[in-house]
């Protein structure tokens, strides 16, 4: 009989590791159905000892060890990635078990007992190094073709690390011609017989081969792997909402490191951070960093900051060269894309008398102003997109009881009304979450939109992610509102929505703007990226922002009083480290109310083992992540 330490993998789990009993051979690295409380879960091997060997420490336990349920498979995940687990862990205050779970599909661990195992033959002339690539999408996948025949040369596989769905089928389409036998593509929205499938194809696979995956598929055990490229390094898809807050791109850093192979990292404009380290040695270039894009389309900054009518003080929506340019379009079968940054009608409705906000009768959000069509009329509702709240749009104003009630700010449905004023057969495509729910939807959507010239496509920031092929004419309607977003990260996500739709125009890229002065339009619109950076860059160094700093946001969630007195608790844990309170940019009601708390390490210096270990000991109901993308 044998004692095995086991990790279990499950982001519920708070312990590391556990301990349990078995007479079969669990070897390290195994996987093992284990109980866990009420149920049966899967776990890693980390230890194994036998019982006469330990039997004075079994005697003084206060708790019966329990019976390992049976072992899935025999080493299964190599020494380098279980140590890298570890770091990632560490770095993200989480446990050990939930970044397995993160990292390892659940159809592969109810399987890996069917899965082939390669033997581990270290490979022989690579290094642990970082290579930046920022240039244009065709440039990038021609690079990435070449790198690929380079490795494939030397008998070694590529794994392309991508944040969404339509990412990983963007770049096989560009990367796979000629090597289609040997490009495999793997994501969550596979059956599960497809994952296993395909899985078992590459690991059987004598030839190199591409895996072009998300990160859930990075536990991979393929031992001939020499490149990790981690593409759209900018997105922030990578970065995990729910538990346990991973941020994939610093998992790969970690992955590639301990298993001493090259990472490169490439976007047509990669993050802040990424640049300030490579200014400062920590990276290298694959190829000399592009800072500037080059296009042949007319690209022009329309100042919509005087009302169309002088007496009414309406302001447009769309000014007459955008009116111009959409006719135009239409007429010569042109496809135009509208960019608007918020859903509905209105994105705010404020009291004319008071100035007092509209907001969400539940968790006190800013409620958008929508129409719902009915048989008889067009009733306006407002809705709430952070809680989903809707109620009548008639009401008098909640603290004075003023009927003056104005909207602010330009919605999608507001600009379809406006098109469909301008062009009444015009056949318009909305892209946004309100109406479209799935990947497929989506995908349909975009199919139809490049399917028919003519076209118009109004839609969001998620339109800008299925946009895979070149258009006529794109314009920015609506993105004012974003500059009064407070997150440190907002000019950066400005640029690369301006710097996507530039790239995508081939004829005219228009931006209407009340803001007219502010430098970044005329760098995204010149393809300015040196400047962009330089400026940015300076600002957070002069504030003291990432990558200057390090964050550590704690948040809680829940009746008002409560949060705040274990707040309060968490500041005397972590002490003597200063934790800054404040409530939620969007706080929330009595009931359900977000409170956040702050940690600004100096640069380099996370993980901090002292703090880790007092975040590890906060209590379950605390979110800590590191490094989040807002401090909302």
């Amino acid at each position: 009989m044998r004692i095995v330490t086991v990790i279990p993998i499950s982001r519920g789990i708070s312990k590391d590791t556990l301990t349990y009993f078995t007479t079969k051979d669990a070897n390290l690295g195994s996987i093992v159905s284990i109980p866990l409380r009420k149920k049966i879960v899967y776990g890693l091997v980390v230890g194994n000892r036998e019982v006469k060997e330990i039997k004075s420490e079994l005697k003084s336990l206060s708790y019966s060890i329990r019976k390992i349920e049976r072992v899935e498979t025999k080493v299964f995940l190599s020494d380098a990635f279980v140590k890298a687990v570890q770091k990632i862990a560490d770095y993200h205050a989480s446990s050990v078990g939930a970044v397995l779970s993160v990292l390892i599909p659940k159809a592969v661990l109810e399987n890996s007992s069917e899965l082939p195992v390669q033997e581990k033959n270290p490979l022989s002339g690579v290094f642990n190094e970082t290579l930046l690539l920022q240039s244009s999408d065709e440039e990038r996948y021609a690079n990435y073709k070449s790198l690929i025949r380079e490795e494939f040369a030397k008998n070694r596989s590529v794994f392309f690390c991508l944040p969404t769905i339509e990412d990983l089928l963007n770049i096989k389409s560009n990367i796979e011609k000629g090597i289609e036998k040997y490009t495999f593509v793997l994501h969550g929205g596979l059956a599960k017989k497809e994952i296993i499938g395909l899985w078992q194809k590459i690991m059987s696979e004598n030839h190199p081969v591409v895996i072009v995956a998300t990160g859930s598929f990075l536990s991979l055990p393929r031992s001939d792997i020499g490149t990790i490229i981690l593409e759209k390094e900018s997105s922030r898809s990578y970065k995990m909402q729910t538990r346990p807050y991973i941020d994939i791109r610093s998992a790969v850093q970690i992955l590639a490191k301990e298993s001493n192979i090259r990472l490169v990292l490439g976007d047509t404009l990669l993050r802040v951070e990424t640049l300030w380290q490579e200014k400062n040695g920590k990276y290298a270039e694959l190829s000399p960093l592009k800072f500037r894009f080059l296009g042949t389309g007319n690209t022009e900054i329309i100042d919509t900051k005087s009302p169309l009518d002088m007496k009414t003080k309406e302001f447009m929506v769309l000014s007459t060269k955008v009116k111009n340019l959409i006719i135009n379009a239409v007429e010569n079968n042109e496809q135009t894309f509208l960019f608007c940054g918020r859903k509905g009608l209105y994105p705010i409705t404020v009291c004319s008398d008071c100035g007092t906000t509209v907001v969400c009768k539940n968790c006190n959000a800013p409620v958008v102003l929508y129409s719902k069509k009915s048989t008889h009329q067009n009733k306006k509702l407002f809705v709430c997109n952070h809680c989903g709240e809707r109620r009548d749009a008639e009401e008098l104003c909640v603290k004075c009881g003023g009927w003056r009630l104005n909207t602010i700010g330009i919605g999608v449905d507001k600009v379809v009304e406006e098109v469909q004023k301008l062009l009444p057969k015009a056949k318009i495509i909305v892209m946004d979450k309100d109406h479209i729910k799935t990947h497929k939807m989506a995908v349909k959507t975009r199919d139809m939109f490049y399917g028919n010239p003519g076209n118009i496509m109004i839609g969001t920031e998620m339109a800008l992610l299925y946009l895979n092929q070149k258009i006529e004419n794109s314009v920015v309607v609506s993105i004012d509102s974003y500059f009064s977003v407070p997150d440190f990260q907002i000019n950066e996500k400005i640029f690369h929505i301006l710097l996507s739709m530039r790239t995508v125009s081939e004829k005219n890229f228009f931006v209407q703007t009340r803001q007219n002065d502010t430098k970044i339009f005329d760098n995204a619109l010149r393809g300015n990226l040196a400047d962009f950076y330089r400026d940015e860059i300076e600002d957070r160094k002069s504030i003291g922002y990432p990558p200057f700093v390090t964050y550590i946001k704690i948040t809680l969630e829940g009746e008002k009083l409560r949060v705040k007195k274990e707040m309060e608790k968490v500041l005397e844990q972590v002490k003597p480290y200063e934790l800054k309170i404040f409530e939620a940019w969007n706080p929330g009601s009595n009931k359900k109310f977000l409170i956040h708390g702050l940690i600004t390490l100096e640069a380099g210096k996370w993980p901090d083992m002292a703090l880790l270990e007092r975040l590890r000991a906060l209590p379950p109901q605390c979110s800590v992540k590191i490094d989040p993308l807002t401090l909302l």
